[in-house]
């Protein structure tokens, strides 16, 4: 399948002049393009530019993205604590405004804990978190989403595929940890966007279940399961089936721990944030939650030997004997890294589909002479 390359700043300038053609501010486009641009050049591409044209969607089909929202509200505050309310606007405006309000609490008292209601999409969670890390704490974050997992035992979709983020800074040359995980077994743009089960037309087992109970392995079928299975409703109606949770469809292996830290999840946004559950966030729904933690190190003690001391813990653990040598044991977030720092040095590649996709949005707001430009084959 034919690849294509730009160059990072080459492909900001473009998504981010599409975001504004589609009617995004200024301010919603350079927070938007600021994730999206980071997660394609981390390999996360789920979460990448592809996704220009579902949020276009999300305006025009649905109206569950309101671009002309207010201002997010803060509706309770403590000295270490906040509720936000998004009022349905642009998810990455409402994240990048409630991790600067925790970002200057923890500053000032060493921690803050924040919920917020009625957002939208944030992208992938770990923006999130390294945006705190960045500033020196420790950064938590996590999601609720459309409802798109079954519980354990279950093949009703009622949960979410929400992610949870934690980025830990350090000290020195060793970077900085970095966990991102959906807690169901693949995330959601994962299997919809994979292309070795397009290609090979075969899902694993026990990642897709049918409205039946039974799991899918033939990747069109799954697709169906996955992708249109769900119906516009508040409320579901009827099993659906969905994706199963992290461990799979039941205790054998593990599934209900999957299950338990979705629901975690749902508590902690959700339900502090005296917002929606997943249950009744529906395919492009609005009503999304967010949860965020920041803490300083100086919590813990001296901040230095702190970060020290948890750059010992981790080199530690770096010296893990791989079991193949062409496979060395990595830290949560060095692929990542990895990736990013190819993708800094020799140009983001992007799929034939993902460039299809936004060369349509580039032809219908006028850009496609300028996004035409950006992209080279790669070799």
């Amino acid at each position: 399948m034919k690849e294509y390359v730009a160059k990072y700043e080459d492909l900001y300038k473009i998504v981010k002049e599409m975001f504004i053609g589609i009617g995004y501010s200024d301010k919603q486009a350079t927070a938007v393009t600021n994730s999206l641009v980071e997660a394609d050049a981390r390999h996360i591409h789920s979460h990448g530019t592809v996704m220009l044209p579902t949020y276009l969607g999300y305006i025009e089909t649905t109206g569950c993205l309101k671009l002309d929202a207010p201002d997010p509200t803060v509706v309770h505050e403590t000295p270490v604590s906040f509720v936000m309310d998004g009022h349905s606007g642009v998810g990455y405006v409402i994240a990048e405004t409630a991790v600067k309000k925790c970002i200057k609490k923890a500053k000032e008292s060493g921690i803050c804990v924040a919920a917020v209601r009625y957002a939208n999409h944030y992208g992938y969670a770990g923006h999130w978190s390294e945006m705190m890390a960045d500033e020196g704490l420790i950064g938590i974050t996590s999601t609720n989403t459309i409802r798109a997992v079954c519980p354990t035992r279950s093949a009703e979709r009622f949960l979410g595929t929400n992610p949870i983020a934690v980025a830990i800074p350090t000290v020195g040359d060793e970077p900085r940890f970095l966990l991102d995980m959906a807690t169901c077994v693949m995330a959601y743009g994962k299997i919809c966007r994979s292309k070795v089960f397009a290609e090979s037309g075969v899902l694993p087992d026990d990642i897709v279940v049918r409205p039946d109970g039974t799991t899918v392995t033939d990747f069109p079928e799954a697709i169906e399961v996955v992708a249109h299975g769900d119906t516009p409703d508040k409320i579901p109606v009827e099993p659906t089936g969905g994706i199963a949770p992290l461990g799979g469809t039941t205790e054998l292996r593990s599934g209900y721990k999957g299950y338990g830290l979705a629901m975690l999840v749902e508590l902690l946004t959700g339900g502090f944030s005296g917002g929606i559950p997943s249950k009744f966030i529906p395919y492009a729904g609005e009503g999304v939650c967010f949860f965020f933690m920041a803490i300083a190190p100086t919590v813990f003690g001296d901040p230095k030997a702190v970060l020290e001391h948890l750059k010992y813990i981790i080199e530690e653990y770096r010296k893990a004997q791989p079991i193949s040598e062409d496979m060395p044991v990595l830290m949560p977030g060095d692929k990542e890294r990895h990736y990013r720092e190819e993708a800094l040095k020799n140009g983001i590649v992007l799929s034939d589909d993902i460039v299809g996709k936004l060369r349509a949005v580039a032809q219908r707001v006028g850009k496609e002479t300028e996004f035409e430009k950006v992209f080279t084959v790669k070799e």
